[in-house]
């Protein structure tokens, strides 16, 4: 088995200050994220858009979701391969997760919650809601640098009217005795753009490529005491490495070929 490599990946600005069109800051930051991008295929961004108290929120209604029955989780229902309830698999037994589709919508969450609770829970829908919005405004930056980069701006506008959203809430359990601790088997996205925030765990492992041709885009999201991370054509698996539960969130941006 090949070893692990530590390899410190580039760090992008989003926040506030920085996100003017046009700007010395926006050509910087567009020239960091191509060159990470090309290298990489993933890197770090700083953003101050979600407040740790959403954060905070979001990994609490996460936690409620996944006490729910596992006969009522798997009403999370999909024709679309692994956009529904994936768990119960003896090769990840760690692993448990629920997609919603067209997360950044409020008819997206609200089928997803009278799914789960035919009742309502307000305070899960608003917060993955808002949580699912503001994503998507950091990944629409980062894709209007790469199309602006390779000079194909005018297509950014087309693009984005074709883009829908997918979130995917995670929660990987501690290994038993004996038991392996990776949480998920190595993969590529095949969306578009996916972020990834972990909740102060460091389980996510990505394979460096250089990219040939083609465009794949990656980063991480981390804010103060928050780390997230963006994947979509990087080679990564992840890896529970706590004693305690572990979470993670994904938000998949898929163009209209890939929905």
């Amino acid at each position: 088995m090949a070893s692990l490599v530590q390899h410190k990946l580039p760090i992008v600005d989003f926040t506030k200050e920085n996100l003017k069109f046009g700007t010395n800051s926006w050509h910087k930051a567009s020239r960091v994220v191509l060159s990470a991008l090309e290298e990489y295929g993933c890197f770090v961004a700083l953003y101050d858009g979600v407040s740790l108290g959403l954060h905070d929120e979001v990994f609490h209604t996460m936690e409620e979701l996944f006490n729910l029955p596992t006969s009522t989780k798997v009403q999370n229902k999909s024709n679309k391969p692994l956009y529904g309830y994936v768990g119960q698999i003896p090769i990840v037994p760690l692993y448990e997760s629920m997609g919603i589709d067209e997360a950044n919508t409020i008819e997206g969450i609200q089928k997803f919650e009278k799914a789960m609770w035919p009742n309502g829970n307000d305070g899960f829908s608003e917060a993955i809601l808002s949580f699912s919005k503001l994503i998507a405004k950091l990944e629409q930056l980062a894709v209007r640098m790469v199309f602006e980069s390779y000079g194909v701006e005018k297509y950014y506008e087309s693009h984005l009217n074709s883009a829908s959203y997918l979130c995917r809430v995670m929660k990987y359990r501690s290994p038993e005795k004996k038991e392996s601790n990776m949480g998920f088997v190595a993969h590529t996205d095949k969306s578009f753009m996916t972020v990834l925030h972990q909740n102060q765990v460091d389980g996510l492992e990505i394979k460096e490529r250089k990219m040939a041709s083609g465009l794949a885009l990656s980063f991480a999201l981390r804010m103060e005491q928050w780390q997230s991370s963006l994947s979509s054509s990087s080679s990564h698996d992840e890896r529970e490495q706590s004693t305690i539960l572990a979470w993670s969130i994904f938000v998949h941006e898929r163009d209209g070929e890939n929905t």
